[in-house]
């Protein structure tokens, strides 16, 4: 069983960066396409579309368990797909109702992909939620390793639920691709701040290869961009548009919302990427695991990295030149 490595936005990224610089050095300069497969996830803490209903919190007991809770029908549908790197949504650490798990670590594990960059946006002491402190956020899942790992708080209206842009810089044979992951909020004026924020850390950024991915609650078509949106499409490509590979019960490439019965009605999941990254296909896989699993479909995209990236914007170790 392949070991974990666990990142918390906290890791030291030096330490990350000097033990990574050795591995990207070795590449070839001039070598053959970096062929990746990724998905973009909300697995809703492991609760599935079971129509039971949660029993009422007893007095002075901790909240119970959903009763739909089986976070092994997420982890079965991601490795029915077996992408290299994974981003997911509302993922869950020692909450009452998700029974206590770390489940950044349990999904890495189970899916074999060590490498493991959470970013916890609501960051909570023992409360009604749970009787011990307890984490809830976006989390990458990778094959290959991870140099850096760090969260952007993005803006929000009064007091609306935190949001995040979590970035992973990950090593894929010797690319370092910028991967980012983030979940924006349900309403429309605080997306509007909040793809505004994403912009400014895209602008911000190295150059080198990006992915950016998620759920944004935001409804684009093929033909029609949300408002809130075109700060991303502005910057990015949306791989839907490049390389759809649409079914005919699904021909939009919806995403939610997720359910026993009938279609989805709407896209709000996305994956783009910069310009030099290949994008080959991109599709929602709706089957009897993914209408159970969660209320959103995943959003599978194969992709290449550019040969000609090995090395471009790749980390200097403390006090070596660049």
């Amino acid at each position: 069983m392949p070991r974990t490595r666990y990142c918390l936005v906290t890791c030291s990224v030096a330490v990350l960066i000097a033990g990574a610089t050795t591995a990207l050095a070795q590449s070839e300069p001039q070598a053959k396409d970096r062929p990746l497969r990724v998905m973009s996830y909300n697995i809703k803490h492991g609760q599935t579309n079971d129509p039971c209903v949660t029993p009422p919190r007893e007095p002075g007991q901790p909240p119970p368990t959903d009763c739909g809770l089986d976070l092994q029908a997420s982890i079965d549908v991601i490795r029915s797909f077996d992408p290299d790197i994974v981003g997911m949504q509302e993922i869950d650490r020692f909450w009452a109702r998700s029974a206590y798990l770390d489940e950044p670590a349990v999904l890495s594990e189970a899916l074999g992909l060590p490498h493991v960059c959470y970013a916890p946006n609501l960051d909570h002491p023992a409360d009604t939620h749970s009787p011990v402190p307890h984490q809830y956020g976006t989390v990458i899942l990778s094959r290959f390793p991870i140099l850096e790992c760090r969260n952007t708080l993005l803006r929000r209206v009064a007091t609306e639920e935190q949001r995040g842009l979590t970035l992973a810089v990950i090593n894929v044979r010797g690319v370092p691709l910028q991967f980012y992951n983030t979940h924006l909020h349900t309403t429309q004026a605080a997306r509007l701040l909040q793809t505004e924020d994403i912009a400014g850390v895209l602008d911000a950024a190295p150059a080198g290869p990006k992915i950016l991915m998620g759920d944004f609650n935001a409804r684009s078509t093929f033909t029609t961009t949300a408002p809130e949106m075109e700060p991303i499409h502005a910057r990015l490509l949306d791989t839907w548009r490049l390389a759809a590979l649409p079914d005919a019960e699904n021909p939009e490439g919806f995403t939610s919302s997720a359910r026993l019965v009938g279609l989805p009605t709407g896209r709000i999941d996305y994956v783009f990427a910069s310009e030099k990254v290949a994008a080959k296909g991109t599709f929602v896989p709706i089957t009897t695991e993914t209408r159970w699993a969660a209320d959103h479909y995943p959003v599978v995209a194969d992709l290449a990295l550019s040969g000609s990236d090995v090395g471009v914007g790749k980390p200097t170790a403390p006090g070596q030149q660049p």
